[in-house]
């Protein structure tokens, strides 16, 4: 070990500090590590560093010493760790060079320190150490997973004395009892595991000898993970300095087993297999050690090793399910792995082979008694090590559960019959789980935010169903007799979330930041929201089976929306109120992932509201009602140049909240496709249907005030553009709303359109003119008085274009606009204006053009950016293409002949 330090403290050859560094002890320490780890280590100080540090604390050696271990300093266990990981590094790199005896000799011996066989007394070996050890077994034992004795190479390799010697020392005087395998045979490495994960649960243990065997199961558990981990791939593939090729050899034999004989010698059964076969097994034994009755169940809820054991088999289990089947899969990502920890891959397809172990309700429901038994839940009595074990324990068992509710249909299945029992299974256990948790809450009268462990618990189970629902459909979910039962606790859950939300938002008076437990309850509604997304929109329910279970979503789940947007929008307002009365602001980092957070919240809110249009338009009409007369009242105060107070702008908060609402409720995003009105918007206004007249009648009322409230605003705008309490978000939101509705309800041309109900409403020229020349007016104004407002101006030129590119019936409808007209006159007489023009200049060019515009027009169009007249020259020539409109072609002509005089104008005095 003196000779490593020495080494480790002595810069290498040609090495430099980093340029403008001092060399120092830590710089230097590092480089010589890196320098021994590739040249070789040919003195094996790595190894023999490793050896006697553990001897001379009684880890290794004489019985009689290894009985009374003394602990490690910091200095020595971070030296031990960079051992282990530099004999890995050494052995992989350099493989052929080694003994096979020797190399199977150093794996046997790490693999035991890492299992803790030497860890007899009271002081254990540092985790970080065991798991490195137990992590260099891992990939030795890959290393030569696929080589048999006929096919190795490295058999031929010359004696070296000092690896015999060192062979000799761990066999012979270090480690005498140590278990050696057989290179080529796996299956004795999992027999061996096998009896360290079941012994534990023997009878007539004494306590030390029980915690020992506990500690080894642990860890014996923890050793098969890091051994799935290696053959799936992942950032530990690149430490081999083998080909790709030898990585999908592997993970294609530890997926498949030996099925060519030539392949491998490791026995024909699946690796993969072998090891679930071993954690279920191992599972089986927790879970039934943990239910027994003839144990003391608190005391082994309490018990902290065993815990540890069984998070680990837990654990285990998991990674197991997350394998990705196919070596030529496509996932060999070396850079950024293909394991995936947090539940939250794709819909499991396990082979048929797995169908016994997985597939069994009587082994569930003893998973779901044993989770009812360990998570914390209101018990605030806990040692904190104790507390923290059990809120880990149960969380990995939410994580399994989770990846249990993720296997998708497939040959793992009998038949729909066992299918739908297997999901009733988990939907059951899981709906029991939130119910508690309501129930403990009620009960004790406590915040939402006291307990951590509640928090992982309400985001792992609400994910659960979402998970579910996203697997199951609603084709099978409503023929459970539970379902109407899940529709509620989701309900339930979801009000109970937003309620607490906006409280806590209440109490801390807007200001966001120091809101407790946001993100947790964020992501569980958002969770809740997915999942009521992915039942509305299933087209089963479009089906003439799916009325029942389209009336339950109606009823039960959809009432959620009301709450929803209720807290939604009160939240946002009471927010702004905080942000204006301080004097803060958003950074535009956060408002951004601000938006893109709420447009997805809105789009999946929106799928559940669908679910009851009705109901949603009532729920949205009595919330404009409460602000739309507040809004009109700050209206008619404009002129007086008040400033913005923090009132004023939580009102308009409100309402573009409001607007945001009632946009994502009523239209889709089209882009790229033919607009058109959603599915369950046409449903629920046909004449026949019950209350069909009243949901017509509410979108017209709905839009008829939103014109009202863009209009109040826009002719405000067009006397005081400088007025603060004016809103240019307000009106982005608006120009938004009127784009993505008037895309699909104005004029509507598909085929399948039926002229009834919502159809017929602005579906001829004298109810689609008023909208269209009102959209046109609106652009107008904010292309004359707002026009440095460039989202308002994106917004604005969008509309007239996605109007104009509905049909020839629209753009004639265009044409005949006289506000339409105006922004043609003001393009042509602005295309030879510099923006430093004279009032001289403007006049002689509105003069020389005619028409009834004003200077101040001319002069706030002339303001506008070069890109966004650009836009509005594209919205004019395509609104102005028909070329059988004798007016569309004087006007097109104008348009461009402005450009296009001016232009070669320049080119002439460029020359």
């Amino acid at each position: 070990m003196e000779q490593l330090q020495q080494v480790l403290s002595t810069p290498p050859p040609n090495w430099q500090p980093p340029l403008g560094a001092p060399p120092n002890a830590i710089a230097i320490l590092h480089a010589s590590l890196e320098h021994l780890r590739n040249t070789g280590d040919e003195q094996f100080l790595f190894l023999r560093s490793t050896l006697e540090l553990l001897t001379n604390h009684g880890f290794l050696g004489a019985s009689d010493s290894a009985n009374n271990p003394t602990p490690l300093s910091g200095d020595e266990e971070q030296l031990l760790f960079h051992c282990v990981t530099g004999v890995r590094h050494v052995m992989l790199f350099r493989w052929e060079y080694f003994q096979p005896s020797f190399r199977s000799c150093v794996r046997d011996c790490l693999l035991a320190i890492g299992l803790g066989c030497y860890s007899t007394g009271s002081v254990a070996l540092p985790r970080t150490f065991t798991m490195a050890c137990l992590s260099s077994a891992a990939s030795f034992w890959k290393r030569a997973w696929t080589t048999g004795a006929s096919n190795d190479t490295s058999t031929q390799v010359q004696q070296d004395s000092q690896q015999n010697y060192l062979e000799s020392l761990m066999t012979t005087n270090l480690m005498p009892s140590m278990q050696r395998f057989n290179t080529t045979d796996g299956q004795e490495l999992f027999s061996y595991l096998n009896s360290l994960l079941v012994s534990p649960f023997e009878q007539s243990l004494q306590p030390m000898e029980l915690m020992r065997r506990q500690h080894t199961g642990a860890m014996a558990a923890s050793f098969l993970s890091l051994l799935v981990g290696e053959f799936t791939g992942g950032n530990s593939s690149a430490r081999y300095n083998l080909p790709i090729e030898f990585h999908r050899l592997c993970h294609q034999v530890f997926e498949n087993g030996n099925e060519e004989a030539a392949v491998s010698e490791n026995g024909s059964k699946s690796g993969l297999d072998t090891t679930l076969q071993l954690s279920m097994g191992a599972l089986s034994s927790f879970v039934g050690f943990m239910l027994n009755t003839d144990n003391n169940n608190n005391e082994a809820i309490n018990n902290e090793s065993l815990l540890d054991m069984g998070t680990s088999t837990v654990s285990l289990t998991f990674d197991v399910l997350s394998w990705e089947f196919g070596a030529s899969s496509g996932k060999w990502d070396f850079s950024n792995g293909s394991t995936k920890k947090d539940g939250s891959s794709v819909l499991l397809r396990p082979p048929q082979r797995w169908r016994e172990a997985l597939i069994n309700p009587e082994f569930l429901g003893a998973m779901f008694r044993v989770y009812s038994a360990v998570r914390v839940g209101n018990q605030h009595s806990l040692p904190r090590s104790l507390e923290e074990k059990r809120g880990k324990m149960a969380h990995q068992l939410r994580q399994l559960l989770l990846q249990l509710s993720s296997i998708a249909g497939g040959p793992i299945f009998a038949d729909e019959n066992e299918r739908r029992a297997y999901a009733g299974f988990l939907l059951d256990g899981c709906m029991d789980a939130l119910e508690t948790i309501l129930t403990e809450n009620q009960q004790q009268g406590r915040s939402i935010e006291e307990s951590d462990f509640m928090c992982a618990e309400v985001i792992d189970l609400v994910t659960m169903l979402n998970r579910l629902a996203t697997n199951f459909r609603v084709q099978t979910l409503s023929q459970l007799t539970s379902f109407p039962r899940f529709l509620s606790a989701m309900s339930m859950v979801g009000k109970w979330l937003l309620e607490g939300s906006l409280a806590e938002c209440e109490r801390v008076q807007g200001d966001i930041e120091c809101m407790e437990g946001l993100e947790w309850k964020y992501e569980a509604v958002s969770q809740i929201l997915q999942c009521s997304e992915a039942m509305a929109d299933d087209y089963w329910l479009v089906s003439g089976d799916a009325q029942t279970a389209s009336d339950n979503l109606a009823n039960v789940l959809a009432p959620l929306y009301g709450h929803y947007i209720a807290c939604r929008v009160r939240m946002s307002s009471l927010e702004e109120h905080y942000l204006t009365q301080q004097g803060e602001d958003l950074d535009e980092i956060r408002e951004m992932i601000w938006e893109f957070g709420v447009e997805e919240e809105m789009v999946s809110a929106a799928s559940l509201g669908r679910l009851n249009i009705s109901a949603s338009l009532s729920t949205l009409a009595r919330m404009f009602q409460q602000c739309v007369p507040r809004l009109m009242s700050l209206f008619e105060g404009v002129g007086n140049f008040c400033d913005m107070t923090a009132a004023m702008a939580a009102l308009l908060e409100e309402a573009r909240m409001l607007i945001l609402c009632a946009c994502h409720l009523l239209t889709d995003e089209c882009e790229g496709e033919t607009p058109s009105i959603p599915d369950a918007v046409c449903n629920a206004c046909q004449l026949g249907r019950p209350s069909g007249n009243d949901c017509l009648a509410s979108i017209v009322n709905l839009i008829e005030l939103l014109r009202s409230v863009a209009e109040a605003q826009a002719m405000k705008v067009s006397a005081y553009p400088k007025e603060s309490c004016l809103s240019p978000l307000l009106a982005k939101t608006l120009m938004w709303f009127f784009r993505r509705w008037g895309a699909a309800y104005v004029l509507p041309l598909s085929d399948d359109y039926h002229r009834e109900g919502i159809f017929a409403r602005w579906s001829t020229p004298e109810s689609a003119s008023p909208i269209i020349s009102f959209c046109a007016t609106l652009s107008l104004i904010y292309f004359c008085h707002w026009p440095q407002e460039k989202e308002l101006q994106d917004e604005s030129t969008a509309l007239l274009l996605i109007l104009a590119k509905k049909g020839p019936f629209v753009r004639q409808l265009m044409m005949v606009s006289p506000s339409f007209q105006q922004i043609a006159a003001l393009h042509s007489i602005c295309a030879s204006l510099r923006h430093n023009a004279s009032q001289a200049e403007i006049v002689a060019s509105m003069s020389s053009f005619g028409g009834h515009l004003s200077v101040e027009a001319v002069k706030g169009y002339q303001r506008l950016p070069y890109s966004d007249r650009a836009r509005v020259l594209t919205c004019l020539v395509v609104g102005c293409s028909d070329m059988d409109n004798d007016k569309s072609n004087a006007v097109l002509d104008s348009c461009l002949k402005a450009v296009s005089n001016h232009f070669w104008a320049l080119c002439e005095a460029l020359r």
